[in-house]
């Protein structure tokens, strides 16, 4: 089974994504960007599209990680 952002908004899960250039770390609003591109986009599609806020560097490496 592959993981959408669907899965991760219905078990309360985040998503951080590190930048493969700079190593910067970036937790994301996950309903926000399934409310931008849908329930359904995978989680390496949301690391494929990343750009880094800090260094400019397309894609990065994403971790799921427990809310409380």
């Amino acid at each position: 089974m592959t993981a959408t952002l669907a899965n991760l908004l219905s078990n309360n899960h985040g998503l951080r994504v590190f930048c493969d250039a700079c190593k910067r770390v970036a937790d994301i609003d996950v309903n926000a960007i399934a409310a931008k591109y849908g329930g359904s986009v995978t989680l390496t599609e949301i690391g494929a599209k990343a750009r880094c806020n800090e260094c400019g560097g397309l894609g990065g490496s994403v971790q799921v990680v427990a809310v409380r």
